[in-house]
Protein backbone atom coordinates (compact mmCIF):
# COMPACT_ATOMS: atom_id res chain seq x y z
CA UNK A 1 0.00 0.00 0.00
CA UNK A 2 1.46 3.95 -0.59
CA UNK A 3 1.54 5.43 2.25
CA UNK A 4 1.61 9.12 1.12
CA UNK A 5 1.99 11.38 -1.70
CA UNK A 6 5.14 13.75 -1.31
CA UNK A 7 4.17 17.49 -3.84
CA UNK A 8 5.97 19.82 -4.19
CA UNK A 9 4.09 23.17 -2.20
CA UNK A 10 3.50 24.60 -5.36
CA UNK A 11 0.77 23.04 -7.47
CA UNK A 12 -2.72 23.41 -8.69
CA UNK A 13 -5.36 21.93 -6.96
CA UNK A 14 -6.34 18.54 -9.14
CA UNK A 15 -3.77 16.20 -7.54
CA UNK A 16 -4.53 17.32 -4.24
CA UNK A 17 -8.06 16.49 -5.10
CA UNK A 18 -7.09 12.99 -6.61
CA UNK A 19 -5.09 12.13 -3.74
CA UNK A 20 -7.38 12.58 -1.26
CA UNK A 21 -10.26 10.81 -3.28
CA UNK A 22 -8.09 7.93 -2.69
CA UNK A 23 -7.49 8.83 0.76
CA UNK A 24 -3.64 9.18 0.49
CA UNK A 25 -2.26 11.82 3.42
CA UNK A 26 -0.46 14.16 1.54
CA UNK A 27 3.17 15.58 2.54
CA UNK A 28 4.64 18.77 1.17
CA UNK A 29 8.32 19.88 -0.01
CA UNK A 30 9.18 23.69 -0.57
CA UNK A 31 10.29 25.28 -3.88
CA UNK A 32 12.40 28.40 -4.09
CA UNK A 33 12.04 31.02 -6.06
CA UNK A 34 14.17 29.82 -8.85
CA UNK A 35 11.52 26.67 -8.97
CA UNK A 36 14.66 24.30 -7.29
CA UNK A 37 13.83 22.24 -4.07
CA UNK A 38 16.04 20.54 -1.78
CA UNK A 39 16.71 16.71 -2.06
CA UNK A 40 17.49 16.49 1.15
CA UNK A 41 13.94 17.81 2.27
CA UNK A 42 12.27 14.44 -0.27
CA UNK A 43 14.72 12.24 1.73
CA UNK A 44 13.27 13.19 5.11
CA UNK A 45 9.64 12.60 4.03
CA UNK A 46 10.08 9.60 2.51
CA UNK A 47 12.27 7.96 5.03
CA UNK A 48 9.60 5.48 5.53
CA UNK A 49 9.63 4.37 1.54
CA UNK A 50 6.73 3.54 -0.55
CA UNK A 51 5.45 7.11 -1.42
CA UNK A 52 4.37 8.37 -4.59
CA UNK A 53 6.61 11.54 -5.03
CA UNK A 54 6.34 13.71 -7.66
CA UNK A 55 8.71 15.95 -9.44
CA UNK A 56 7.34 19.10 -11.36
CA UNK A 57 8.82 20.51 -14.63
CA UNK A 58 7.62 23.90 -14.52
CA UNK A 59 6.38 26.14 -17.04
CA UNK A 60 8.61 24.25 -20.18
CA UNK A 61 12.02 24.12 -18.06
CA UNK A 62 13.24 21.07 -17.94
CA UNK A 63 15.04 19.90 -15.23
CA UNK A 64 17.66 16.89 -15.01
CA UNK A 65 16.58 15.21 -11.32
CA UNK A 66 19.31 13.60 -9.91
CA UNK A 67 17.06 11.02 -8.01
CA UNK A 68 18.62 10.44 -4.92
CA UNK A 69 19.68 6.37 -4.02
CA UNK A 70 17.27 6.78 -0.73
CA UNK A 71 14.24 7.02 -3.04
CA UNK A 72 14.92 3.72 -4.57
CA UNK A 73 11.78 2.27 -2.55
CA UNK A 74 9.23 4.93 -3.82
CA UNK A 75 7.43 5.62 -7.19
CA UNK A 76 8.93 8.91 -8.85
CA UNK A 77 6.49 10.32 -11.49
CA UNK A 78 7.75 13.20 -13.03
CA UNK A 79 5.11 15.90 -13.95
CA UNK A 80 5.52 17.20 -17.99
CA UNK A 81 2.22 19.18 -18.28
CA UNK A 82 4.13 22.43 -19.69
CA UNK A 83 6.25 20.51 -21.58
CA UNK A 84 5.77 20.42 -25.33
CA UNK A 85 7.68 16.98 -26.03
CA UNK A 86 9.71 17.32 -29.29
CA UNK A 87 8.38 14.46 -30.82
CA UNK A 88 11.86 13.26 -32.60
CA UNK A 89 12.82 12.64 -29.34
CA UNK A 90 11.40 9.68 -28.28
CA UNK A 91 13.82 8.27 -25.23
CA UNK A 92 12.01 7.31 -22.13
CA UNK A 93 13.68 8.99 -18.85
CA UNK A 94 15.06 5.87 -16.87
CA UNK A 95 15.54 8.02 -13.87
CA UNK A 96 11.48 8.17 -12.80
CA UNK A 97 8.90 5.21 -13.14
CA UNK A 98 5.70 7.87 -14.84
CA UNK A 99 5.95 10.62 -17.05
CA UNK A 100 3.53 12.47 -18.24
CA UNK A 101 2.47 15.52 -20.69
CA UNK A 102 -0.58 17.29 -21.30
CA UNK A 103 -1.24 18.73 -24.90
CA UNK A 104 -4.14 21.20 -24.39
CA UNK A 105 -1.36 22.75 -22.41
CA UNK A 106 0.13 24.36 -25.61
CA UNK A 107 -1.48 22.51 -28.55
CA UNK A 108 -5.22 23.61 -29.70
CA UNK A 109 -6.83 20.55 -28.50
CA UNK A 110 -9.39 19.70 -25.50
CA UNK A 111 -7.86 16.67 -24.22
CA UNK A 112 -4.93 14.49 -24.78
CA UNK A 113 -2.34 13.25 -22.45
CA UNK A 114 1.04 11.21 -22.86
CA UNK A 115 2.27 8.80 -20.22
CA UNK A 116 5.62 6.85 -20.34
CA UNK A 117 7.41 4.48 -18.25
CA UNK A 118 11.05 2.72 -18.22
CA UNK A 119 9.56 0.20 -16.17
CA UNK A 120 5.79 -0.51 -16.77
CA UNK A 121 3.51 -1.51 -19.15
CA UNK A 122 1.52 1.86 -19.56
CA UNK A 123 -0.23 1.34 -23.11
CA UNK A 124 -3.53 2.07 -22.60
CA UNK A 125 -6.57 1.00 -25.52
CA UNK A 126 -7.82 4.15 -26.33
CA UNK A 127 -10.93 5.09 -27.02
CA UNK A 128 -12.64 8.10 -27.87
CA UNK A 129 -15.87 10.35 -26.90
CA UNK A 130 -17.53 13.71 -27.05
CA UNK A 131 -15.46 16.83 -25.28
CA UNK A 132 -16.99 17.33 -22.01
CA UNK A 133 -18.38 21.17 -20.56
CA UNK A 134 -15.07 21.18 -18.45
CA UNK A 135 -13.05 21.04 -21.89
CA UNK A 136 -15.21 23.41 -23.33
CA UNK A 137 -14.79 25.78 -21.19
CA UNK A 138 -10.91 25.51 -20.83
CA UNK A 139 -10.54 25.73 -24.47
CA UNK A 140 -12.74 29.05 -24.12
CA UNK A 141 -10.20 30.69 -21.17
CA UNK A 142 -8.72 33.06 -23.56
CA UNK A 143 -12.09 35.06 -24.25
CA UNK A 144 -12.80 35.44 -20.43
CA UNK A 145 -12.54 38.90 -20.03
CA UNK A 146 -12.20 38.69 -16.14
CA UNK A 147 -10.31 35.98 -14.58
CA UNK A 148 -9.76 37.54 -11.49
CA UNK A 149 -6.46 37.30 -10.81
CA UNK A 150 -6.52 33.38 -10.54
CA UNK A 151 -6.89 30.67 -13.46
CA UNK A 152 -10.55 28.67 -12.49
CA UNK A 153 -11.78 27.13 -15.86
CA UNK A 154 -12.03 23.78 -17.37
CA UNK A 155 -10.12 21.59 -14.57
CA UNK A 156 -11.78 17.78 -14.05
CA UNK A 157 -10.92 17.13 -11.14
CA UNK A 158 -14.59 17.01 -9.53
CA UNK A 159 -14.37 13.96 -11.54
CA UNK A 160 -12.03 12.13 -10.25
CA UNK A 161 -13.18 9.15 -11.57
CA UNK A 162 -12.63 10.19 -15.08
CA UNK A 163 -11.24 7.56 -17.99
CA UNK A 164 -7.67 8.96 -18.62
CA UNK A 165 -7.26 6.10 -21.62
CA UNK A 166 -10.47 8.23 -23.48
CA UNK A 167 -9.52 11.52 -25.91
CA UNK A 168 -12.31 13.17 -27.09
CA UNK A 169 -12.95 12.48 -30.22
CA UNK A 170 -11.99 16.55 -31.84
CA UNK A 171 -9.13 16.31 -29.92
CA UNK A 172 -7.50 13.27 -31.81
CA UNK A 173 -8.51 14.37 -35.35
CA UNK A 174 -6.32 17.25 -34.47
CA UNK A 175 -3.45 15.39 -33.09
CA UNK A 176 -3.58 12.42 -36.02
CA UNK A 177 -4.20 15.05 -38.76
CA UNK A 178 -2.64 18.50 -38.26
CA UNK A 179 1.33 18.51 -38.30
CA UNK A 180 2.33 20.53 -35.25
CA UNK A 181 5.90 21.79 -36.12
CA UNK A 182 7.60 21.56 -32.68
CA UNK A 183 10.45 23.99 -33.57
CA UNK A 184 8.39 26.76 -35.27
CA UNK A 185 6.57 26.22 -32.38
CA UNK A 186 9.74 27.00 -29.89
CA UNK A 187 11.29 29.01 -31.54
CA UNK A 188 8.09 31.66 -31.56
CA UNK A 189 7.38 30.84 -28.03
CA UNK A 190 10.86 31.90 -27.28
CA UNK A 191 10.90 34.97 -29.03
CA UNK A 192 7.57 36.14 -27.36
CA UNK A 193 9.80 35.06 -23.80
CA UNK A 194 12.65 37.12 -24.99
CA UNK A 195 9.81 39.87 -25.32
CA UNK A 196 8.94 39.97 -21.78
CA UNK A 197 12.41 39.77 -20.51
CA UNK A 198 12.69 43.16 -22.50
CA UNK A 199 9.36 44.91 -21.53
CA UNK A 200 9.49 43.85 -18.09
CA UNK A 201 13.43 44.81 -17.28
CA UNK A 202 13.17 47.85 -15.74
CA UNK A 203 10.04 46.81 -13.74
CA UNK A 204 9.53 45.88 -9.99
CA UNK A 205 9.38 42.45 -11.12
CA UNK A 206 11.67 39.53 -9.99
CA UNK A 207 12.10 37.21 -13.05
CA UNK A 208 12.07 33.36 -11.69
CA UNK A 209 13.81 31.62 -15.15
CA UNK A 210 15.40 32.84 -18.24
CA UNK A 211 16.28 30.91 -21.70
CA UNK A 212 19.04 32.16 -23.34
CA UNK A 213 21.52 29.73 -22.21
CA UNK A 214 19.31 26.40 -23.13
CA UNK A 215 18.08 26.47 -26.72
CA UNK A 216 16.01 23.29 -25.88
CA UNK A 217 14.08 25.00 -23.83
CA UNK A 218 9.97 25.73 -24.93
CA UNK A 219 8.42 27.89 -22.82
CA UNK A 220 4.91 27.27 -21.65
CA UNK A 221 5.01 31.16 -20.20
CA UNK A 222 6.69 33.87 -18.55
CA UNK A 223 7.19 33.26 -15.10
CA UNK A 224 7.77 36.25 -12.44
CA UNK A 225 6.44 37.72 -9.22
CA UNK A 226 5.75 40.51 -7.66
CA UNK A 227 6.15 42.04 -4.39
CA UNK A 228 2.88 42.43 -2.83
CA UNK A 229 -1.15 41.94 -4.08
CA UNK A 230 -1.22 45.08 -5.39
CA UNK A 231 1.30 45.00 -7.64
CA UNK A 232 -0.12 41.81 -8.68
CA UNK A 233 -3.45 42.74 -9.21
CA UNK A 234 -2.45 45.97 -11.26
CA UNK A 235 -0.23 43.90 -13.96
CA UNK A 236 -3.31 41.38 -14.33
CA UNK A 237 -5.68 44.55 -14.95
CA UNK A 238 -3.15 46.41 -17.13
CA UNK A 239 -3.25 42.60 -19.71
CA UNK A 240 -7.13 42.98 -19.48
CA UNK A 241 -7.09 46.56 -21.23
CA UNK A 242 -5.19 45.43 -24.03
CA UNK A 243 -6.37 41.51 -23.87
CA UNK A 244 -3.17 39.52 -22.58
CA UNK A 245 -4.32 37.46 -20.33
CA UNK A 246 -1.48 37.26 -17.83
CA UNK A 247 -2.88 34.66 -14.61
CA UNK A 248 -1.76 34.58 -10.77
CA UNK A 249 -0.36 31.14 -10.53
CA UNK A 250 -1.39 28.28 -8.89
CA UNK A 251 -4.94 27.62 -8.27
CA UNK A 252 -3.84 26.18 -4.76
CA UNK A 253 -6.01 23.88 -2.77
CA UNK A 254 -7.25 24.97 -0.06
CA UNK A 255 -5.72 22.46 2.07
CA UNK A 256 -2.16 23.13 -0.09
CA UNK A 257 -2.09 26.69 1.51
CA UNK A 258 -1.46 25.33 4.84
CA UNK A 259 2.28 24.82 3.60
CA UNK A 260 2.87 27.56 1.52
CA UNK A 261 4.51 30.85 3.45
CA UNK A 262 3.25 34.06 3.03
CA UNK A 263 6.01 34.90 0.48
CA UNK A 264 6.58 34.78 -3.70
CA UNK A 265 4.68 31.53 -3.64
CA UNK A 266 1.38 33.69 -3.25
CA UNK A 267 2.43 36.57 -5.95
CA UNK A 268 3.72 34.34 -9.15
CA UNK A 269 2.22 35.83 -12.46
CA UNK A 270 2.52 34.25 -15.80
CA UNK A 271 2.86 36.21 -18.78
CA UNK A 272 1.75 34.22 -22.42
CA UNK A 273 3.98 33.42 -24.83
CA UNK A 274 1.65 31.86 -27.21
CA UNK A 275 2.84 30.57 -30.55
CA UNK A 276 -0.66 31.76 -32.32
CA UNK A 277 0.55 35.77 -31.94
CA UNK A 278 3.63 37.59 -31.76
CA UNK A 279 3.91 40.05 -29.06
CA UNK A 280 6.20 42.48 -31.00
CA UNK A 281 3.17 43.31 -33.15
CA UNK A 282 0.73 43.60 -30.41
CA UNK A 283 2.56 45.95 -27.82
CA UNK A 284 4.18 48.56 -28.92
Amino acid sequence: AINKIILPNLICDELIEVAQSHKIKINYYNIDNKLNYNMKEIEELAVDKNNIIVFVNYFGFECDHIISEKLKNNFIIEDNAHILRNPKNSKIKTLVDFSFTSSRKLLPVLSGAEIQSSKYDVKLKQTTRLPNFGEIKYSLRGLKSSRGGTSKLGHLSSNVNFDVSSIDIFSKNIINNYNFIYNDIKNKRRSNFIFWENYLANQNITFMKKIANNLDICPYAFPCYVDNEKQRDKWIMWGEKRNITIISWPKYHKETLNYVPNNFLKRILLFPVNHQFDLYEIIR
